[in-house]
């Protein structure tokens, strides 16, 4: 952005019209906020906007001074035409309210046979435990469903589980096509059910998983139907950022929110676990692809392709684990990326036969949204280049270049609000990209140019840590573009204080674009220092009144106050007499509601005896699927999504008041 001698008739103008539009913005914004049928039209008249913004970015502000900025101006044109093209498509999925029709096993004359399949490497017997627990005890009739646990790791003790819990384990003898490969192995050779449910190693389901899901099979053109991916740990932002339920999973957005609109559209995504496939539908296109790494989003674009029908059930059914730290969750994201990149080299959505414009759109969309790293590093680059080097990549006099983005930024902000996102705001929005920028741009573009064969790699998960450290190596990135950011900042902000007056406004709008990406890398930087996770298994909140049973056969009731697979916290009704005396007995707790009752050791006692600790210890293996369903059939929601009052519903209440 350059800077002219000041006009201020002209600069007031400028801001007067300013302040029309967005006045005009405002009250077009709420009225569309008290009567959602205008909404298409406040979303016109937002395209609109961004469009006439965009024609004059191309026609005026593309600098020509030097190779530099021509290349970086065109660049940063190049990010906000993506980020055009991705809102647009972003508000066609969200413009009309979607009631999805909700179907039960009534809805079938006859209950197919369904196939649980549970993919696994190398993850935790302790974890592989749980998942296969609730998979072994669903709701389902006994003789109509089987567990098999593929077990690319050719594990002993993942043979004696299965054995145990009656699963079929299933090895091979070559592990190629990674995940793909596995499934595709059991399916040819052990499964033969009418229907298959694939679930990953840590995805412990409902009770109810099938009884809610396999009912939208009586549509005989029905290939997948999927469940969200829903979190029961913190992830690293919420965990290291000490906020914990204060905000939604990162995922949270996806999985909750752009899936079900996706459902409107038949262009359900299968997210790799918690979906249920026919396996005539799998058998017609060749059974799960192999060739990329994200097996899953090839799986489900081949089968609309083949005109198959795919719906979204938007309930807590399955819960799994996020990566504890954030050098995981980089791996995990890189993963998706590369895949994702793959897929469409493969499978140009574009040019694949049979899909509607719809779904080519959303699934261009799909696989566009991961070169978001790329624009958030060009937008970094933006205003260090004119701070540092006094070389714009924007032409434009500050307010003209204000009348036209603020509006655009404004409105698109409005809408987002709108549309009523419980688990995404435009500023966590850009936390959370930022944290991945600097890895992702390395992925897209090494994967897109250069297509190195990538090994398939498992996300670490369950692990805990002893105590707080810093992820110097993740961070370097974030920390690299940090000292180039407060260079810019206190050379930029001397230079404002010593260049003429006129171009005070154009080193103002360059350091807020600097602070607003600083935001975004600060917070990246305080993520990579990994907190301390003190719980090997997670806790639960719930509240039922239980019946503990002493070695002499006495007993009180106590309330549970939180529970976890491998122990409880419960508050006696009744004062207990001498309870520490009870250390190290061994009792029993019984559970009214749900008539059964588990061997506890008593590990101790806090508040004078208000709060006792017990500890799980010697179950049978009915006792564990029991306690599995009932800690998990209580989950409504994952860890942080739709609380009462985080962050995101904060500010959400306060935009139109």
């Amino acid at each position: 952005m350059l800077g002219s001698p000041f006009d201020l008739r002209i600069i007031a103008e400028k801001m007067a019209l300013l302040v029309v539009i967005l006045s005009v913005i405002l009250v077009f914004a709420n009225l569309t906020h008290s009567n959602r049928k205008y909404l298409k039209y406040f979303i016109g008249f937002a395209i609109l906007i961004q469009t006439a913004y965009m024609v004059w970015r191309a026609l005026y502000t593309i600098p020509t001074f030097n190779v530099i900025s021509l290349v970086f101006g065109g660049l940063l044109f190049l990010a906000e035409l993506l980020a055009l093209l991705q809102s647009t498509t972003h508000r066609i999925m969200f413009l009309k309210d979607f009631n999805p029709v909700i179907k039960t096993l009534n809805d079938l004359d006859v209950l197919p046979t369904v196939d649980i399949l549970i993919a696994t490497y190398n993850e935790p017997v302790s974890i592989l435990r749980n998942t296969v627990a609730a998979a072994t005890s669903q709701k389902y009739p006994k003789d109509k469903y089987k567990v098999y646990i593929c077990d690319d790791g050719c594990r002993d003790e993942v043979r004696q589980l299965a054995d145990e819990y009656g699963a079929v384990w299933v090895t091979r003898e070559k592990h190629t096509h990674a995940k793909a490969g596995n499934l595709n192995n059991c399916l040819q050779n052990y499964a033969s059910g009418e229907l298959f449910a694939v679930l990953d190693a840590d995805m412990i389901t409902k009770s109810t998983f099938l009884e809610r899901m396999v009912g939208y099979f009586d549509d005989p053109n029905m290939a997948l139907v999927q469940a969200p991916q829903v979190f029961y740990n913190p992830d690293p932002f919420q965990n290291n950022l000490k906020l914990f339920e204060t905000i939604p999973n990162e995922q949270d957005f996806f999985m909750r929110e752009v899936l079900e609109r996706r459902a409107m559209f038949n262009a359900v995504l299968n997210v790799g676990s918690n979906a249920i496939f026919r396996r005539s539908a799998i058998e017609a296109i060749g059974w799960i692809p192999v060739g990329t790494i994200t097996e899953d989003m090839a799986t489900s674009m081949l089968l609309q392709a083949r005109g198959y029908n795919t719906t979204f059930v938007n309930e807590n059914l399955a819960m799994g684990l996020s990566p504890d730290y954030f050098a995981d969750y980089v791996v995990q994201r890189d993963r998706w990326c590369r895949g994702n990149i793959q897929v469409m080299k493969k499978w140009n959505p574009l040019k694949l036969p049979g899909l509607t414009f719809m779904q080519r759109l959303i699934y261009l969309d799909g696989v566009m949204y991961w070169f978001f790293g790329l624009q958030k590093l060009i937008y970094y680059i933006g205003p260090m280049l004119f701070l540092l080097f006094g070389i714009p990549i924007y032409y434009s006099d500050v307010f003209t270049m204000l009348l036209f983005f603020v509006p655009t930024y404004y409105s698109a902000s409005l809408i987002f609000t709108l549309f009523g996102h419980k688990s995404r705001t435009y500023t966590w929005a850009h936390i959370y990209e930022s944290a991945l920028a600097p890895y992702l741009s390395i992925s897209a573009l090494s994967e897109l140019f250069f297509s190195n064969k990538i090994k398939f790699s498992v996300t670490p998960k369950g692990k805990s840590a002893s105590h707080t450290y810093f992820a110097f190596r993740v961070a370097l990135p974030h920390i690299i573009l940090a000292i180039f950011s407060l260079i810019s900042l206190a050379v930029g902000i001397n230079k404002m204080l010593t260049d003429v007056n006129y171009m005070m406004p154009v080193y103002l709008v360059n350091l807020f674009w600097l602070l607003y990406n600083m935001l975004g890398i600060f917070v990246a930087i305080f993520v990579c220092f990994e907190k301390q996770r003190f719980r090997a298994a997670e806790r639960f909140s719930i509240k039922d009144r239980l019946f503990l049973q002493f070695p002499d056969g006495s007993g009180t009731y106590v309330d549970l106050l939180d529970i976890s697979v491998a122990g409880c916290a419960v508050s006696p009704v009744e004062p207990i007499n001498n309870p520490d005396g009870f250390c190290g007995e061994k009792m029993t707790l019984v559970f009214p509601d749900a008539y059964f009752s588990i061997p506890c050791v008593f590990l101790r006692s806090r508040s004078w005896g208000r709060k006792i600790i017990l500890t799980f210890d010697g179950l049978s293996t009915s006792q564990y699927s029991t306690l599995v369903n009932f800690i998990f059939d209580r989950q409504m929601n994952g860890f942080g999504e739709f609380s009462k009052e985080n962050i995101f519903t904060i500010m959400k209440t306060k935009v139109f008041r």
